[in-house]
């Protein structure tokens, strides 16, 4: 039986990923060249993203798994057979429709390819165990070690775990890391300055995709079915960007009015930009701005194709002074943070970072807010936004902040959103959601008002 491309190709990108080169990191970009490399039809592209986004979710998790079975036989592991290993177990324990005899033969067969016939004898054993006797599998008492036995089972950090326990408990704890395992819906913010949402539900379903409107966001699109971005009808006319509903409502505090001049601090890709054009029908300048000619050349081109012309991209760095003084009538800082919001998307993010993090980008986003604040004239509006869940990214920052005496306001966040978005209003002011309540991405953001 030979090696099936949709696991070849998940299984090549396993191995890049954990090379430790900085290009290699993000599965999104391996997964994309995977599909190249391996010439994957439709179908065996979204079993080789369910393969590869699965074992790297779940990654602590089945290594736990595999040790009750690997240390049986005494046998060192090469990294090439451990991913063999992860890759079989993640298809036998997580998925219902791949039947175990496929996953083993398969996963025999990587394994001679990768280290001869002692391997995959060595992988057919293991995985033999694994099936006699799952049961054998167990993982501390959450009384006594509740930290370890979250990060087993759910595959975080212990330093997180520790974390999100002291905020919200054990329980909540359990189902926000959950929800960050889950594979993520395909949302799309509607291009109001090229359609409207009816228009575009109406094209997708003719198209035989199935899809419903957001819940809280006022242009938002969620698929029912996962498909490639570029061959969706209305992505070359610009009748969409991709957007999480959460990141959708950030714009909408910013409340834009004709005429407006406009700072969109960390544009990159550019779809908030595009989106606070759209939202006072191209009748306001903004001026993009992100650090890098990279950056800014991805910025341009998402521009150009959702038809907004009156975003100007600027290449500058929001961290170090700017030149402007007392000119913009708004300003939007979505900061560099920990992506800790966002862990369901980028689910790498929950490994590459370390607590100390938290502290290193909240002092960037603290002299970002500082540079911001001297950008914006008299009686202007800064809306500060991240995509984490941790408090010293959030609330503690605007706190700082506005301590500082920098002449700001916080104005409270339920007046700018649409109606029935009020829950997702704290008691201070601020919009924060969560994947596991409001099934968005993780999101803080805060309306500050210049006096």
């Amino acid at each position: 039986m030979s090696e099936s491309p949709a696991r070849a190709a998940a299984l090549w990108v396993l191995q890049e990923w954990q090379r430790g080169k900085p290009q290699a990191r993000r599965p999104e970009t391996l997964i994309k060249r995977a599909f190249q490399k391996h010439n994957l039809d439709p179908r065996d592209r979204s079993l080789a993203m369910e393969l590869a986004y699965g074992v790297i979710r779940h990654l602590l998790t089945l290594d736990h798994i595999l040790s009750f079975y690997i240390k049986e036989s005494g046998q060192g592991v090469t990294p090439a057979i451990r991913d063999v290993l992860r890759l079989a177990v993640y298809q036998m324990g997580y998925l219902d429709k791949i039947p175990e005899r496929a996953a083993v033969n398969e996963a025999v067969e990587a394994a001679k390819k990768s280290g001869g016939r002692g391997a995959a004898g060595f992988v057919n054993a293991v995985l033999r165990s694994y099936l006699r006797n799952p049961g054998k599998v167990r993982y501390p008492d959450p009384k006594a070690a509740p930290y370890s036995c979250l990060s087993l089972e759910y595959s975080y950090p212990e330093w997180l775990a520790k974390r999100w326990v002291g905020r919200v408990g054990f329980d909540e704890a359990s189902a926000l890391m959950a929800a960050g395992n889950a594979t993520p819906p395909l949302t799309l913010r509607v291009n109001t300055l090229k359609t409207d949402r009816d228009t575009l539900v109406r094209l997708l379903g003719e198209a035989g995709i199935g899809c419903s409107p957001t819940t809280y966001a006022p242009y938002g699109v969620t698929l029912e079915t996962g498909s490639p971005v570029t061959e969706l009808p209305g992505y070359k006319e610009g009748l969409f960007a991709v957007q999480d509903e959460a990141a959708q409502l950030v714009p909408l505090l910013l409340s834009p009015k004709a005429g407006d001049r406009i700072l969109d601090a960390c544009a990159a890709p550019g779809g908030k930009s595009a989106h606070i054009a759209a939202l006072a029908g191209g009748e306001v300048k903004v001026v993009a701005m992100d650090i890098g000619l990279d950056k800014t050349r991805v910025l341009t081109e998402n521009i150009r194709r959702l038809g907004a012309s009156n975003v100007m991209p600027f290449i500058a760095d929001a961290g170090a002074p700017l030149p402007f003084k007392d000119h913009f009538d708004s300003t939007l800082l979505d900061a560099p943070c920990s992506a800790l919001g966002v862990i369901r998307r980028r689910p790498e993010i929950k490994y590459a970072r370390l607590e100390k993090d938290i502290k290193r980008l909240a002092a960037l986003q603290a002299r970002m807010l500082r540079n911001l604040a001297l950008a914006i004239r008299p009686g202007g509006v800064l809306v500060y936004s991240v995509c984490s869940t941790e408090p010293e990214e959030g609330e503690l920052q605007v706190e700082g902040f506005l301590k500082e005496d920098v002449g700001f306001v916080l104005e409270d966040a339920r007046a700018f959103l649409p109606l029935g978005a009020g829950e997702l209003v704290t008691e201070g002011g601020y919009m924060r959601t969560w994947p596991h309540l409001q099934g968005t991405d993780g999101f803080f953001a805060a309306r500050l008002r210049k006096k």
